[in-house]
């Protein structure tokens, strides 16, 4: 029998700080103060046009062609066991920031394998996982714009426009849960920046059956504590959209885990766990 994979979002998603000792926070130097508001409005339809424009951005004038990229990715464990600490470059052809783009290039592109191992998070999910959500987790969070709630569920959000010059900047809220702005290029709608945080702590659960929906195989929650995300957009000579930059932090914390090889039979537990990551992406000529 296949196995079937449910996700259950409690309260919100959304799509990060320290190092292992003391390391300068994402948080000092991704602020919101840069947002300066000259026209304001929260006007439903002049957003879905702004949105409906990016997105049509993302998809149809993003850069079709190899760009090198250095990488850092590391995951702490209890503040104390580094399960990645990754500084690699990689050569890659992003065709669309969204999910199933994302998940090809970190797994399944032959050209530009991430390298990634993904052993020291066997025990935190599934038997067998076809994207390594866990091990991956801030890249999907982070890389997969197109999938971003606020380009999404705006009914959740309430927006502000501002005008200066050639850039637009939107920045959202979403009651309790997070808040961030991004800005665009009013002659061609290029972005030029995304940042967004949470706000509060949030609650996240994923579990997994096999054999139908009959044996429970995974089970796990936890508490999205801090997440910080950072991208920065440039254009090339013709005009086309390409990430340049991106800083990433997340922070897991009571992380609570159970995965099963048989019914009743669990075969990796824990609780009360933590984790700490973050990624760099770096563009170089």
């Amino acid at each position: 029998m296949g196995k079937k994979y449910v996700l259950l979002v409690l309260f919100f998603i959304i799509q990060f700080s320290y190092s292992q000792k003391k390391t300068k926070t994402l948080n000092d130097t991704i602020g919101l103060k840069e947002v300066v508001v000259i026209k304001k409005t929260s006007n439903k339809k002049d957003i879905k046009e702004i949105i409906k424009k990016i997105k049509r951005n993302l998809k149809e004038n993003y850069n079709q062609g190899s760009v090198n990229y250095i990488v850092k990715h590391f995951v702490l464990k209890d503040d104390k066991d580094t399960l990645t600490n990754n500084i690699v470059q990689n050569n890659l052809n992003i065709k669309a920031l969204s999910k199933d783009n994302i998940s090809w290039m970190l797994i399944d592109d032959p050209l530009n394998s991430f390298d990634s191992d993904t052993t020291p998070f066997q025990n935190f999910e599934p038997l067998e996982t076809e994207d390594h959500w866990f091990a991956l987790s801030v890249y999907y969070d982070s890389l997969k714009v197109i999938d971003f709630d606020f380009f999404n569920d705006i009914s959740n959000f309430k927006y502000h426009i501002s005008v200066d010059n050639d850039i637009t900047i939107v920045s959202f809220t979403s009651y309790k849960y997070y808040k961030g702005y991004f800005s665009f290029n009013n002659k061609n709608n290029n972005l030029t920046r995304i940042v967004f945080m949470n706000t509060r702590p949030y609650d996240y659960q994923i579990f997994g059956y096999q054999g139908g929906e009959q044996s429970l195989e995974f089970f796990s929650n936890w508490t999205y504590n801090k997440v910080t995300i950072k991208l920065d957009f440039g254009e090339t000579d013709s005009g086309k959209l390409l990430l340049t930059n991106l800083d990433a932090m997340q922070e897991m914390t009571s992380f609570r885990f159970q995965r099963y090889l048989k019914p009743n039979i669990i075969v990796a537990n824990g609780s009360g766990l933590k984790f700490y990551s973050t990624l760099q992406m770096k563009m170089i000529n």
